[in-house]
């Protein structure tokens, strides 16, 4: 039995056994059909092969659909194959075939004349030996062959003639009076060829790629990928071996094949299970894969099948690629929905489909197999074709009500031109759903497109920020450059408050303080109803721009964990925050100052702050609010907070959700390398830092980007790796964040990293440096690291005490007020806090400032000298032991 005719032992006996009774003078027709690429025309050859050795005329046909209108053209290639097969018995007989198949090569009707000149040159050759004639897809065989041949049928019950036609499932229809006038004879038979079973993929694997490597293979993949279609599964065979070194293929018995699994994988179709094992040979000289990888060769069949099944199956198996995805909703194979984008009949398609389950091209419910096979399928059509059915099939989707991310595909996929309102409404509720499922790429795509359609309308600039806010969760640096025309229109009143506030947050993020704050104030005057959720934003500006020269505020700056019970809900959501005065300044929201209750890290506010920060961490969501994002990094300021979190970070990495956000796998990396610091390792430490730093580029960062700079360093400095050191040095760091409290991790990192070259100088400078920002920025005492401290540990030493004695105080010409009053006015105080530090009035302050422009003969704040600004930090460090 050959190779690929397993489980055919049926078939083939009982057309061997229908050919010695037609020796015997008893005709026969056998139809045989099946699903496409399942062994028919195997099957055919393999009989002619048999019969032609035991002396029979021999004669075989092919039809196309290309020929289906060239009128006698089966007929011709019957009778010029049985001329060639007739000479070696009569010549004259094959002369007589000659003619007859040159008056069909001309074409015209089945005339009475023919039909009878043609019965009788076959049944005249069957007098002399048995006449054989095989037609492989007479399903698509002209209508004037076709004649002839039912002509010829009803003749042949008392002749040596067998003739056997194979047919294609699905075409019944179009063959409906050649099979009303011949299945009725007395000597007519039907064959059905099934799926292979478990045992015949076995045997089947085995012939093709020997025992050991049939025994490798996981079927249950293959025949999942082919449904048991056999052109599929040589056509993986062939995939596999050009993976492979394309050896020849050697045979080899049956071994531990898992047979079973096999035919899941080939539905049990002999030209899939042939295929399937030609790629895995034990003479190959590399391990076969153990699960089919589809290639140009599977292409190309999953392709040949689909034609050969003809139009509708075709059209069928497109609209089916069109409606479906990689994950597919079963709803979207539904007939009804596959025959109206189609405007076809559904029952029609219901058929249609059924044949292409029943070849294995397509799964019973699901769609299709494999993705390679939905690709080439999309891949054959033309541009215009496609884009056509994409735009009918997203108006079918929206008509039904499915989700939005499903019509929002097909409508990216259509780019057609003509736009209308649900289009860019459905793309925005299919943004909004991406981020929410932590799709942010697909996400910017179906915004980006929303854009487009909403260009030059009212609906332009609400487009354009849900864009933008999108935008940075993969790109921050990339949605930086949307915002100029977003901040023209927040100013103007043409978004709403909670677009404004995603302006107001990325404005922030890049360090552009002026304009945020302008945008916070407008619509703050714009939306009074909005002043409450706005206050947070109002906190958070505080908090990361503290310095009072360029935001001047009397309140203390919010310690960040105490910041987050207010900035955030149960999940996530902003909340209700404090009120806002009459003149439109933005209110407290209940302020939390840098001492007793609010920073300690046991309970009260503090505790309720430590819970809540690592609430926030644990619930962190991939479209949750920008504030509660930096408030987390923000926290790494404070001493020990998180520690009950330590490892959430890192299980949060490895959610989807977060996995494909760019901007939160940066920060959750982050937050993570700074846990594993703490608990001492370094070369985790390091690692994490460096992912999460090179996950965005140095712009995208913004002001941020002090937290795995400093992280990096720290753990490279830690783990001795200079390199590693160095490479964070060469990070750019823009000149924004200097202003803002991430600078302080970043100089206490420089600090000890100077302090590891041994360049204690320096690391003192960086050290001084830190608490001094600290205390100027109200971000010292209770609850925050105290830098100086932790740096001059680090250096094995006790922290110098910052007085006047330990340095000679600049500037002699003044006296010991006027000096301090200067040096508090030259790092940028106020005059009110200045007052409030010394507990001096106002106007006592103004006097000694004009002293002190007299004597140094300057005008402004601006023009006092540097020395008495770096005093600054002597002075506040007296302050602060004076109020011990």
């Amino acid at each position: 039995m050959p190779h690929n005719l397993q489980e055919r032992n049926g078939e083939v006996q009982q057309l061997h056994q229908l050919y010695r009774a037609c020796a015997a003078g008893s005709g026969a027709v056998v139809l045989a059909d099946g699903p496409v690429g399942c062994g028919k025309t195997a099957l055919l050859r393999s009989l002619a092969e048999w019969a032609a050795g035991q002396g029979a005329l021999c004669a075989s046909a092919t039809a196309s659909p290309a020929e289906r209108h060239d009128r006698l053209g089966l007929i011709e290639q019957l009778m010029t194959a049985l001329r060639a097969a007739a000479r070696s018995v009569d010549v004259r007989a094959a002369d007589n075939c000659a003619v007859i198949a040159a008056a069909a090569a001309a074409g015209g009707y089945a005339s009475r004349a023919l039909l009878r000149r043609f019965a009788q040159a076959v049944t005249g050759l069957a007098e002399r030996a048995p006449v054989l004639l095989l037609v492989d897809d007479v399903h698509v065989a002209d209508e004037e062959s076709l004649a002839c041949l039912r002509y010829l049928m009803r003749r042949i019950d008392a002749s040596a003639v067998l003739v056997v036609l194979t047919e294609c499932v699905g075409h019944e229809r179009a063959l409906v009076s050649s099979h009303a006038e011949t299945l009725y004879l007395p000597h007519s038979h039907r064959i059905r060829l099934a799926p292979l079973s478990a045992t015949g993929v076995r045997r089947r694997l085995a012939d093709r790629l020997g025992a050991r490597a049939a025994d490798r293979v996981e079927a249950a993949a293959w025949h999942l990928a082919t449904g048991g279609n056999p052109l599929l599964v040589e056509a993986l065979a062939d995939d596999v071996r050009h993976v492979r070194t394309g050896a020849a293929p050697a045979a080899g018995p049956v071994s531990r094949v898992d047979a079973t699994v096999w035919h899941l994988a080939t539905g049990g179709n002999p030209l899939l299970v042939d295929a399937l094992a030609d790629g895995t040979r034990d003479d190959h000289a590399g391990t076969p894969p153990t699960r089919p990888v589809p290639g140009p060769a599977f292409r190309h069949a999953y392709l040949r099948c689909l034609h050969r099944a003809g139009p509708a199956a075709l059209a069928v198996a497109r609209a089916t690629a069109v409606l479906t995805g990689p994950v597919t909703d079963p709803a979207r194979t539904d007939p009804a929905l596959i025959a109206a984008l189609l405007d076809e009949d559904t029952a029609g398609v219901r058929r249609t489909a059924d044949d292409l389950c029943e070849a294995g091209l397509l799964a019973d419910g699901t769609g299709f197999r494999t993705e390679a096979a939905r690709s080439a399928v999309l891949e054959d059509l033309r541009a215009d074709e496609l884009a056509a059915l994409r735009a009918r099939a997203a108006e079918l989707l929206h008509r039904d009500g499915v989700p939005a991310r499903a019509v929002a595909e097909q409508l990216l996929a259509a780019r057609g031109t003509a736009r209308s309102r649900w289009q860019a409404d459905v793309l925005r509720a299919a943004g909004h759903e991406a981020l929410t499922a932590g799709d942010a790429g697909p996400a910017v795509d179906y915004l980006r497109r929303a854009a487009e359609l909403t260009a030059g309308t009212p609906c332009e600039d609400e487009t354009a920020a849900a864009l933008a806010e999108a935008e940075w969760l993969v790109d921050p640096a990339a949605a930086a450059r949307r915002l100029p025309p977003l901040v023209r229109a927040a100013r103007t009143g043409r978004v709403t408050a909670k677009e404004a506030r995603a302006v107001v947050e990325q404005l922030l993020w890049n360090g552009q303080f002026t304009q945020a704050e302008a945008v916070l104030r407008t619509v703050a005057e714009r939306a009074p109803g909005a002043r409450a959720e706005l206050a947070v934003l109002d906190d958070w500006l505080r908090l990361v721009r503290p310095d009072p020269d360029a935001h001047t505020r009397t309140r203390a700056t919010p310690i960040p964990s105490a910041l987050l019970a207010r900035a955030t809900g149960p999940a996530g959501d902003i909340g209700p925050a404090g009120d806002i005065g009459p003149a439109g300044d933005i209110g407290p929201a209940g302020d939390i100052g840098q001492g007793g209750g609010a920073g300690d890290g046991g309970g009260g506010a503090g505790g309720a702050a430590d819970r809540t920060a690592r609430g926030t961490l644990r619930g962190t969501r991939v479209d949750g609010p920008l504030p509660a994002t930096l408030l987390l990094l923000a926290c790494l300021l404070e001493d020990g907070r998180l520690t009950g979190a330590d490892r959430w970070p890192e299980h949060l990495l490895a959610e989807p959700g977060h996995l494909h956000v760019p901007v939160r796998r940066a920060l959750l990396q982050t937050v993570a390398a700074s846990t594993a610091l703490r608990r001492g390792q370094a070369d985790e430490a390091g690692h994490l830092a460096r992912a999460g730093l090179f996950t965005l580029t140095a712009d995208a960062w913004g002001i941020a980007i002090g937290a795995p700079l400093a992280t990096a360093l720290l753990a490279a400095t830690e783990a001795g790796d200079t390199a590693a050191a160095r490479a964070a040095l060469d990070v750019p760091v823009p000149g924004a964040m200097s202003g803002t409290p991430f600078a302080l991790p970043y100089r206490y990192a420089l600090g000890r990293f100077e302090a590891a070259r041994g360049r204690t100088s320096e690391a003192l400078r960086h050290f001084e440096r830190c608490r001094e920002l600290a205390v100027r920025w109200g971000l010292h005492g209770p609850g925050f690291v105290d830098w100086r401290q932790r740096g001059a540990v680090r250096l094995g030493r006790a922290p110098r005490p910052a007085t006047t004695a330990a340095r000679p105080a600049p500037l002699p010409e003044l006296t010991e007020s006027e000096r301090r009053v200067g040096a508090l006015a030259a790092a940028g105080r106020t005059n009110r806090e200045i007052a409030d530090l010394l507990s001096i009035t106002v106007s006592t302050v103004e006097q000694h400032l004009t002293k002190v422009y007299r004597k140094l003969k300057v005008r402004r704040r601006a023009d006092l000298p540097e020395p008495l600004a770096h005093f600054s930090g002597e002075v506040l460090h007296m302050v602060e032991e004076s109020r011990v």
